[in-house]
């Protein structure tokens, strides 16, 4: 069986873990998305700039062989053949070619052919070749541009080569070749050649201008033929990629790519990002998230942990006390240290406890006092002794004549005689315990005529209360039997009650005729009054008190009192307090 504790704990850290897993769970999906997305359209941003930039570097490439249209010169030796004017077409050229090579330093290596006679000529390292033989026509890319409609092509990296055997190249460097077609302007027909070697370098340099990190890397493609780049193998084919721009997640890399067609001319732009830099933001998130979660989960378990201990604490007193009240201890205190539920619930306990033992006390114990005292209760309230005299006082007013009085003694003692040995009923009313002690009182009377006098001070409206049966008749046998003096008339003997309420108490107020007593002997009446007597205890000194002090402590506890006293002017006084009792004892 799972305690209150673990079960608040699993709830508390399920209540945490789920929601957290699925928050976690939830942004990360949506940070991951947006990551993408952003990292797609900040791409493609930089992508679409790289792919201007790269047009319009292409575009001053091409302005190169344009710029030839503006020397009629020039075109007049295309029109016409090298081989008209052989010393000025040569120095013509070469002096063309030349200027185009040094108006830009990235330009590697040009080569030049007429068509018109089969002329060629290149120009490296600041240098021009001679006039040379072309007669290769059939194996090059020109001739490809014969046919093409647009008039140029891109020949992708490559190794720089000589163009013929005059021209000596230095060092073997990795350049991209722009082929264009001279056309007569007139006609649209093809008169010569222009090839402009541009180092490779030169486009790598532009295509890192776009990385944001050294983990990205770029392609620069025609078609399926590269022409630069800075990582190392493409993960994707040119027919993967589709539509003019785009994403994808290959492996562990993210691609983005831009399509373009520059005049006729498909240029595309690819760019290779991890994805684990991607969707970096997303991992941030759900770490975040996860650690606030195991940080919230520790809290809230350590909180439930103090809450549950709070909780089963008393939990756990009021069990261990409600074991000793099984095992029969009533007289376990049920300490309730809190103010909530639990807290009522120890006291509902304690006070369920407490009637309990006074039920207990007062059925089971006292019907067990009232059977192992009742022959001294009977000695102690009708002994032999008032027996035997009320019936000679009865027999004497017989003889005399006095039927009346006669009857209503006989009937007064039988009235006391069933009320004295009734053990079923132990409560009564005050009214009934005043009555039994008016009727012993009559017959004392009739038996001492002119030697006493008593009073009973007892306010109508109080006879409804209830009290413990046989506690005001006692006292007057305790007069009679110690404090009466026969020899003297009423003015010296007299007993009297006064009873009165208090708030929630109930005061008796006895008090007799009689001598001076000692501190010494009322200290010793009250110890008797108050010893612990066991059933074989045959000592009949003090019993009637000894049976009311008994009485009230088994019905009230401590909540009952009896003071005992001894005025200077002489006498017996006895004080009662009781609580006044609103429900059903």
């Amino acid at each position: 069986m799972k305690s209150i504790r673990t079960r608040l704990i699993l709830l508390v850290a399920l209540a945490i873990l789920v929601p957290t897993t699925l928050a976690t769970t939830a942004s990360y999906i949506y940070v991951r998305q947006q990551n993408i997305a952003e990292a797609e359209r900040l791409s493609l941003s930089a992508l679409q700039r790289g792919n201007s930039q790269i047009s319009h570097y292409m575009e001053d490439v091409k302005r190169l062989s344009t710029s030839l249209y503006a020397n009629r010169s020039l075109m007049n030796i295309m029109n016409a053949g090298a081989d008209a004017e052989l010393g000025e077409s040569d120095s013509v050229v070469a002096r063309s070619l030349l200027g185009l090579f040094l108006s830009r330093q990235d330009v590697e290596q040009i080569h030049f052919v007429i068509l018109k006679g089969y002329s060629e000529y290149s120009v490296y390292n600041m240098k021009t070749s001679g006039r040379g033989k072309f007669d290769w026509l059939q194996e090059t890319d020109y001739f490809r541009l014969m046919k093409q409609e647009n008039g140029w092509l891109i020949d992708p990296e490559h190794v720089i080569t000589a163009y013929n055997s005059r021209t000596m190249i230095l060092d073997e460097k990795k350049v991209v070749s722009f082929r264009y077609r001279i056309d007569r302007v007139e006609t649209s027909e093809p008169i010569g050649f222009l090839s402009v070697d541009i180092p490779v370098r030169v486009f790598e340099q532009q295509l890192q201008l776009f990385e944001n990190s050294p983990d990205e890397s770029l392609w620069l493609m025609n078609g399926n033929h590269l022409i630069a780049k800075t990582g190392t193998t493409l993960p994707v084919t040119n027919e993967e990629m589709t539509g003019t721009s785009g994403s994808m997640h290959v492996g562990s890399s993210f691609i983005v790519y831009v399509k373009t067609e520059k005049q006729g001319v498909p240029i595309t732009l690819i760019k290779k990002i991890p994805y684990a830099s991607v969707i970096k933001g997303a991992n941030e998130t759900a770490i975040i998230l996860l650690v606030i979660g195991l940080v919230s989960l520790l809290l809230m378990i350590m909180a439930a942990s103090l809450v549950a201990l709070e909780i089963t604490k008393p939990i756990k007193q009021l069990t261990a006390n409600v074991w000793r009240v099984e095992q029969g201890d009533l007289s376990t205190r049920f300490v309730a240290t809190t103010n909530d539920e639990i807290g009522l619930l120890n006291r509902q306990f304690q006070r369920m406890v407490h009637r309990m033992d006074r039920l207990i006390k007062r059925e089971y114990r006292l019907a067990l006092e009232n059977r192992t005292n009742e022959l001294r209760a009977l000695q102690s309230q009708l002994n032999p002794h008032f027996l035997f005299n009320a019936l000679q006082s009865i027999g004497t007013t017989t003889l005399q004549g006095d039927r009346k009085v006669a009857y209503r003694s006989i009937t007064g003692l039988s009235q006391m005689m069933r009320y004295s040995m009734n053990n079923e009923q132990t409560i009564v009313t005050l009214k009934q315990e005043v009555d039994h002690l008016q009727g012993y009182m009559r017959l004392q009377q009739q038996r001492f005529p002119e030697k006493f006098r008593y009073i009973v001070d007892v306010p109508w409206h109080m006879n409804p209360i209830e009290v413990p049966k046989m506690i005001l008749q006692p006292f007057a046998e305790n007069y009679f039997k110690h404090a009466f003096r026969q020899q003297s008339d009423a003015s010296e003997n007299y007993l009297a009650y006064k009873i009165r309420t208090d708030g929630d108490q109930l005061i008796i107020h006895v008090e007799n005729s009689g001598p001076v007593m000692s501190e010494m002997e009322l200290e010793t009446i009250d110890q008797n009054m108050r010893a612990h007597r066991v059933p074989e205890d045959r000592q009949t000194s003090g019993i009637g008190l000894h049976n009311i002090n008994e009485r009230l402590q088994i019905f009230y506890g401590e909540r009952a009192s009896m003071v005992l006293q001894s005025p200077k002017e002489g006498g017996f006084r006895i004080i009662i307090r009781i609580p006044i009792e609103q429900e059903e004892l």
